[in-house]
């Protein structure tokens, strides 16, 4: 009579259910299993014009006003009114919620933030510590690599700075000035680095221009494949339906 086996007691972990931060962006949560992954990084890719830093607004904004959970816009290029005036356009008053201790615009060139993350983070960590960010921005990750004189070093720094953002448990989104079409790959060298991608494309269409967004990668997630509708209203971003006159890349 055979002897039964012994259960192996390496046996794998229960699989735990994974933790999602909405975005509150109206219709992009339900191509994505309901949000992003908490404490992910998210690249959201594309070029001039496409709505990348509407996109980070709006989900920082609605971080506070949906969600209850503070933010940080560490902004490369553009001042804190300059961004505020963006947002009072879609009636997001980012001035009310920086009185209230629930968002920061933090402004610094490039280089500066090389050197912090360097350091561990030093400024900008502690504004994320005290604010007890969830949420984090990040643009633009091109005038970041701009920095470094080969793309070894950019993508090493960028790196650390992943690990880092990883830390802090916040939910990050990276911007990219890098133009992409539905209709050709991408060199994706700094996708690669992160845990999601999204794509902004602008796209003419004759004598028009057509918006639209595509989930390249998510991590943990079984995301829509679609190239997607994406509308600028004047109460801010939604993502609508499949775009069908659009050819698949894959």
């Amino acid at each position: 009579m055979k002897k039964r086996r012994k259960k192996s007691k390496a046996a794998c972990p229960a699989v735990r259910e994974v933790e999602r931060v909405q975005s509150g962006i109206d219709g992009l949560d339900k191509l994505i299993e309901g949000g992003f992954v908490k404490d992910s990084t998210i690249m959201v890719r594309g070029g001039t014009g496409t709505g990348k830093t509407l996109f980070c607004l709006q989900y920082l904004y609605n971080g506070v006003a949906k969600y209850d959970e503070a933010g940080v816009y560490l902004s490369f290029s553009e001042s804190e009114s300059i961004v505020c005036q963006h947002a009072a356009r879609f009636g997001w008053d980012l001035k009310k919620l920086n009185n209230r201790d629930k968002f920061v615009v933090a402004r610094y060139e490039p280089h500066e933030v090389a050197n912090i993350m360097a350091q561990g983070g030093g400024t900008i960590r502690d504004i994320v510590e005290e604010l007890d960010a969830k949420r984090l921005v990040v643009d633009s990750l091109t005038a970041y690599e701009m920095v470094f004189e080969s793309k070894y070093k950019a993508n090493e720094s960028i790196l650390a700075f992943f690990d880092l953002l990883r830390k802090w448990d916040t939910t990050t989104l990276v911007t990219s000035e890098h133009p992409v079409t539905p209709y050709n790959e991408s060199d994706g060298r700094l996708g690669f680095l992160t845990d999601g991608l999204l794509n902004l494309y602008h796209m003419r269409n004759n004598s028009c221009r057509t918006r639209a967004l595509e989930v390249v990668k998510m991590r943990d997630t079984f995301h829509d494949e679609n190239v997607n509708n994406f509308m600028i209203t004047k109460k801010g971003l939604k993502i609508g339906r499949r775009l069908s006159h659009v050819g698949r890349k894959r």
